[in-house]
């Protein structure tokens, strides 16, 4: 059975992640944030060191690599019995990061709806990503020419994820809204 799934998109600093905690706060949803996952990595085992790799620069971490880190991740937790595809909604953040995760993952979820947390306003961006930095030890948030690569790399790889879900399943959310009015017009449109 596919978990029925939602995807929190948007560039680093839009707010996917405080979204992400809050809707896995609600009974019957699990959230999973692919970069707290690598980010909880041993910094000394090849994966660790592979993501640091990449993150240190501002890049993606290879497809390969992070499908397969996703998808341990969710069997670990599903093998505790903390979430079950039957009764439970996945929400993701953080993946799909390009168009062939985002294959990969349209074959192996049910996912119904794509929530686009959007903010246009880069100046704003890199000053939430540097305030993140402080408040959550964030390396990868820390360098301004890192967040630079960050935010290019999400508009030339991963920004065109959008194209493939498409507008029926996109709902477009000002990310620069307030946490609750942006939790406000997520859960509007949610219905499962």
């Amino acid at each position: 059975m596919k978990y029925r799934t939602i995807l929190l998109f948007g560039a680093p600093g839009s707010g996917k992640g405080t979204q992400g905690k809050i809707l896995g706060n609600i009974p019957g949803f699990w959230h999973c944030a692919c970069g707290d996952v690598f980010r909880s990595l041993d910094p000394q085992s090849p994966l660790g060191e592979a993501f640091l790799k990449y993150s240190s620069r501002g890049e993606l971490v290879p497809d390969d690599l992070t499908v397969s880190l996703w998808a341990e991740q969710l069997a670990k937790v599903e093998a505790s019995g903390r979430v079950s595809a039957e009764s439970d909604i996945l929400v993701l953040d953080g993946i799909p990061r390009n168009l062939p995760q985002a294959k990969i993952l349209a074959e192996k979820l049910d996912i119904r709806h794509v929530y686009h947390l959007s903010c246009p306003d880069r100046v704003k961006l890199v000053a939430r990503l540097k305030r993140r930095a402080l408040k959550d030890n964030r390396l990868d948030d820390a360098n301004e020419q890192v967040i630079t690569q960050r935010l290019l790399t999400y508009e030339e790889e991963t920004k065109p994820v959008l194209d493939f879900f498409g507008e029926k399943m996109t709902t477009h959310v000002d990310a620069l809204q307030s946490p609750y009015q942006v939790l406000r017009d997520i859960l509007k449109t949610l219905d499962f």
